[in-house]
């Protein structure tokens, strides 16, 4: 286990509200296996909220916090993201995913991003918005960086992923020269960048037309429900799969 991965997964596992969301992913692995498990993410979420909001009750009791409303925001998007990263780096410790693979939470400002994520737009500078990166540890430069969105509602910030993958698109072909001298886009391919997008879909957004077609932008789109969807959607748990395709 990397260092840089038990850190992420202890912090996760000290923050407040995590005890319900923990026991309730234990259950599920017990139940259908730990792979399988990641695809119950969205139903893990929801069944921890009455355990939760007992927690968030204690503490404006306690002074703790003031606003429930604020606290029960930040617990849903935070609480999920930091559910992925656990689950992640939990099938690492199972020996399913690669041990040599960096699972980073919240990289915003991480020497990645700052040096092979950022695109010249003029006098701008356009950088992805990252929950979550994984990289390998020995072959930065040689094998994929993933980037990923991490969001419980398509009517969050997915917009502002797919859109620094189309710049990048744009700036790193040879066929769009004109587009790149009318925006000022500059921009060195270093290492080989793939986006996706990790969802809980709880309001049941995410086949909408207009959804799909922001999907489409994706390499991964993957949603934490088990189930079969049609492409570019895929259960969470073929993540494993397509981890060990780009990192053989």
């Amino acid at each position: 286990m990397l260092e840089t991965n038990q850190r992420v997964f202890d912090e996760v596992e000290k923050r407040y509200y995590f005890a319900p969301i923990k026991s309730n992913f234990n259950e599920k692995i017990k139940e259908v296996g730990a792979e399988k498990a990641i695809n119950y993410l969205t139903t893990i979420m929801q069944s921890s909220i009455e355990e939760v909001e007992k927690i968030i009750k204690g503490r404006i009791e306690n002074g703790e916090i003031q606003d429930a409303s604020q606290a029960r925001k930040a617990i849903a998007g935070n609480g999920f993201q930091g559910l992925v990263a656990y689950a992640l780096i939990y099938l690492q410790k199972e020996g399913v995913i690669d041990k040599e693979l960096v699972i980073t939470l919240k990289p915003k400002s991480h020497k990645i991003i700052e040096n092979y994520a950022a695109i010249q737009v003029g006098n701008d500078w356009q950088k992805p918005d990252v929950d979550l990166m994984i990289y390998h540890n020995k072959r930065l430069e040689k094998a994929p960086i993933l980037i990923f969105s991490m969001k419980t509602s398509l009517r969050e910030r997915a917009g502002q992923t797919y859109k620094w993958k189309l710049l990048m698109d744009i700036a790193t072909s040879k066929d769009c020269m004109q587009i790149k001298r009318k925006y000022g886009l500059n921009f060195e391919l270093k290492t080989d960048f793939r986006v996706g997008f990790i969802t809980t879909n709880f309001y049941n957004e995410i086949m909408q037309p207009q959804q799909v077609g922001m999907l489409n932008f994706f390499d991964f789109v993957y949603l934490t429900k088990p189930g079969k969807f049609k492409p570019p959607i895929s259960e969470f748990s073929a993540i494993v799969s397509d981890l060990k395709k780009l990192y053989q």
